[in-house]
């Protein structure tokens, strides 16, 4: 759905190449539902969009649209090309701007329904961070392990409800095995770690685990 330009050996230099050759795991899918925060040159588009191909260059938004359209023939699919400087409100560079390649799966009106890969929660955590700053909203539908895809169905957890303090909270915990049975780490030396008292801690954690576990559904695959 969505790449970067390829380079050919001329264009390509050693220290490019290097970086081509750098390898890292994306342990996670993450797909985000997003209202954006004004118009976007998609909106104009004369028929179904099943299609889009994004590129951010040098400030320029590249965009290839396959286009469905009925026809007297039948169903008819064309590409449409535009170039334009990118929008303040554009979520997709947010993506880029974190090593992450976006993937448009659904055009609406007025939204985006996006995918990408990341290694880590604390990626997803700053994306759907810098896209609020960008849109009215983001919604985060679903986060899926690429270890794990044995599993029909996913628990989807909407991360973008904590506050920042309280991801920040949760990450620090988390690092600091908090949430490990056998590891006894302290809520006092985490409080005093990330500089709050132990009571203004505990009460971010309660809330942040209270949100996350009210989202849970006993009734998918997964549980089995």
């Amino acid at each position: 759905m969505s790449g970067v330009p390829s380079l050919t050996r001329e264009e390509s230099s050693p220290e490019v190449g290097e970086e081509l050759t750098k390898m890292e795991d994306r342990r996670l899918r993450v797909e985000l539902e997003i209202e954006r925060g004004g118009p976007c040159t998609m909106d104009t588009v004369d028929g179904n969009i099943v299609d889009v191909d994004v590129r951010f260059d040098e400030g320029d938004c590249q965009c290839d649209i396959g286009v469905q359209k009925r026809t007297e023939d039948g169903e008819q699919t064309t590409t449409k090309y535009f170039s334009k400087d990118i929008c303040d409100h554009c979520p997709g560079i947010v993506f880029t701007d974190h090593g992450c390649i976006p993937r448009y799966l659904r055009i609406g009106d007025g939204s985006f329904v996006m995918e990408t890969y990341v290694p880590d929660t604390e990626t997803v955590s700053s994306i759907v961070s810098d896209v609020r700053e960008r849109c009215k909203r983001v919604t985060v539908r679903s986060i899926t392990s690429t270890e794990r895809l044995e599993y029909p169905q996913t628990c989807t957890i909407d991360v973008s409800s904590l506050t920042r303090k309280q991801r920040e909270a949760i990450h620090r915990a988390k690092q600091a095995g908090y949430y490990d049975p056998d590891t006894k780490v302290p809520l006092e030396e985490l409080a005093t770690e990330i500089g709050i008292s132990k009571s203004a801690l505990s009460q971010r954690l309660q809330r942040a685990e209270a949100n996350v576990i009210r989202q849970l559904s006993c009734e998918c695959d997964c549980w089995e």
